[in-house]
């Protein structure tokens, strides 16, 4: 039995939609609507990917609306779907709407999401700004799930997009309805975006490393990739070889350049990690908890050796 229509404020760390870099938020708020949920929208104004819960402190934050039908933006509201943005992170976004832009609202559950791409193992859920726009809600005292659509190639057929949206509400109605959420915590649920029903497994994060995330470009490199893709396969952002225009020549800019096929995809994955469960195309849900952990507090480090420096 599902539960009553939910109450929900839903950011991402994608932006406002966006074929290119946020193909799956409308979609998915379209889905919750049809559900007859009752869905509040507040949105980074741009990408603001791999930014976790970080506030910009000296920037000021402009509100704008996105038209849903048309696609522009205004500085005023022209319909009651209109989407609200800001030229902020998502964790500012999900304070400014809790406690100004929907302060009046009694929310059920505020949902970062959905991710472009998934948000597994500690490499990316450390980082993620869809994970620290649930987190954000944590320390409102909100129940927040941090939602990621993983895909595995670039067919973001709709048939794939409804299905996962599909997949996503049936998860977040059924921990609404069990009502088990960690203390002081969320769930991080990734979604494989593929065209069937998938089952669900309870999981924890894989853990690994990385090494550098950044390429350094020089002018001529930076010349060179006008019209080429990088290592990786992606576009070296227009911005960067924007940025570098005008300059003294000799000048060394560092693009965000990071090998996502290996980060994305462990060789060996333990089976009970969310990076098993989407490489075998399982629904991942990882309970967690919005604080940092401590370790090893059984040792000792001998700190009363420093007592007689005192």
């Amino acid at each position: 039995m599902s539960v009553r229509p939910l109450k929900v404020l839903i950011s991402n760390d994608d932006g406002p939609p966006c074929k290119e870099e946020s193909p799956f938020i409308l979609p998915f708020i379209e889905h919750l609507e049809s559900l007859g949920w009752d869905v509040k929208v507040c949105l980074p104004d741009s990408q603001k990917s791999w930014i976790s819960k970080s506030f910009m402190i000296k920037e000021h934050v402009e509100m704008s609306y996105y038209h849903r039908e048309t696609g522009e933006r205004s500085y005023h509201r022209r319909a009651p779907s209109d989407i609200v943005l800001l030229s902020a992170t998502p964790a500012t976004c999900i304070n400014i709407a809790l406690h100004h832009i929907f302060k009046d609202e009694q929310f059920d559950l505020v949902i970062g999401g959905p991710n472009f791409g998934r948000n597994s193992a500690n490499i990316y859920t450390l980082s993620s700004g869809t994970i620290g726009a649930a987190l954000e809600a944590v320390m409102s005292q909100k129940k927040a799930i941090a939602l990621s659509f993983a895909f595995f190639s670039r067919d973001f057929a709709e048939n794939k997009i409804q299905c996962a949206c599909q997949m996503a509400s049936n998860v977040i109605q059924h921990l609404y309805k069990k009502d088990m959420w960690p203390a002081n915590g969320l769930f991080n649920v990734n979604v494989p975006l593929v065209d069937e029903l998938r089952p669900v497994r309870l999981t924890h994060f894989h853990t690994t490393s990385y090494g550098s995330l950044f390429r350094p470009l020089k002018d001529k490199m930076i010349a060179d990739t006008a019209t080429t893709s990088d290592d990786s396969g992606e576009m070296v952002e227009q911005s960067v070889r924007n940025e570098a225009e005008g300059h003294e020549p000799g000048r060394t800019i560092f693009h965000f350049a990071p090998d996502i096929k290996s980060m994305s995809h462990p060789a060996d994955p333990d089976s009970n990690t969310d990076a098993w469960a989407l490489q075998h195309r399982y629904v991942s849900v990882t309970p967690m908890v919005a604080a940092y952990q401590v370790a090893n507090m059984d040792m000792d480090y001998e700190f009363d050796s420093l007592h007689a420096k005192i």
